[in-house]
């Protein structure tokens, strides 16, 4: 069976709102498909939900709520929307680990809803850098960020790591993985060619603003094209996300988080997603955070969440979405 599994992320965040506004379209979705629902238990379910503690009671359709022991419904009591804490962090990182050992055991796919980094650091993991890096250690796989939309396709080749850091962590990039992880992602046009971007200002100008362009950056071109990648670049970042350039390129990779995740969130808006390649099923999430500023005030949009489960259902025209 090919069960959608979906974690709540910070309990005090929008993600609780952005699962109940979408109740219908995913009630739709069980009829055919199993829904796995990780939270913290805070927020009442419609009554459609089961209540499960192992996989194995999970059926080939349906609705099925889990809720991780690691925390008292006294302390999940105390959790209010837009006010985190040690214990919601806690909560976010028990779903997603309740989540992971539910994939292990009965396979499916994954959806994660927005956590907090610091809060869930806070709360005592201290090493937690991200979803991605956190499925990368579960399943023992190197796994990559590809930021994907209806027009870009965009992969940071760093992620969550300080800017200064940056250049030592391309050197150590696992180039074979990396060029398995592209070719193998339907969403990447192969026809088109791949930009890969300069990591300083204008490429590094020949060497005058750096030297990584050169000693870091080339090789790694080079590398991709022998795995069979139409690759360009090293090429200067600032006038590759415009209209005319953004159409060339079936793929853009940056040299670092916002280098590649600025453009891409303005471009896409909310259609964007967060897909993790590398893993051996699909894992996807909102390109959004926990918005904990709007969240309990009813402005939560879950457009991007809605994209996920196009992404995860393949064909979303097979099913007719109401919210």
């Amino acid at each position: 069976m090919n069960r959608i599994l979906i974690t709540e992320g910070d309990p005090c965040g929008i993600s609780p709102e952005l699962f109940l506004t979408t109740f219908s379209y995913l009630k739709k979705i069980s009829k055919t498909r199993p829904v796995l629902y990780f939270h913290c238990g805070r927020y009442p379910l419609p009554k459609d939900f089961i209540p499960v503690s192992t996989s194995s009671q999970v059926e080939e359709r349906g609705l099925y709520s889990i809720v991780p022991d690691s925390l008292s419904k006294k302390e999940t009591a105390s959790f209010t929307p837009g006010k985190p804490s040690v214990l919601s962090g806690r909560s976010a990182l028990a779903s997603l680990s309740s989540a992971i050992e539910f994939q292990k055991e009965g396979g499916g796919d994954l959806i994660t809803l927005p956590l907090s980094k610091e809060w869930v650091i806070a709360s005592g993991a201290s090493t937690f850098r991200g979803h991605t890096e956190f499925l990368a250690d579960a399943y023992q796989k190197k796994t990559y960020m590809l930021m994907s939309g209806n027009d870009l396709q965009v992969l940071p080749l760093t992620t969550h790591v300080p800017l200064v850091t940056v250049p030592e962590h391309l050197r150590r990039i696992d180039l074979p993985s990396l060029a398995d992880a592209i070719l193998s992602c339907d969403r990447i046009d192969r026809k088109k060619p791949v930009a890969f971007l300069g990591l300083n200002p204008h490429a590094g100008e020949g060497g005058k603003v750096g030297k990584e362009e050169s000693e870091i950056l080339e090789p790694m071109i080079q590398f991709l094209k022998k795995k069979g990648l139409k690759v360009e670049g090293p090429l200067s970042a600032d006038s590759m996300f415009g209209e005319q350039e953004r159409k060339k390129y079936g793929l853009h990779l940056a040299c670092y988080h916002d280098q590649g995740l600025i453009p891409f969130k303005m471009w896409e808006g909310k259609k964007g997603v967060n897909l993790t390649l590398g893993l051996s099923f699909l894992r996807v999430s909102p390109d959004h955070g926990t918005a904990f500023g709007i969240a309990g005030k009813g402005l939560a949009d879950s457009a991007s969440f809605v994209e996920c489960l196009h992404r995860v259902l393949g064909n979303p025209d097979s099913i007719s979405e109401t919210r």
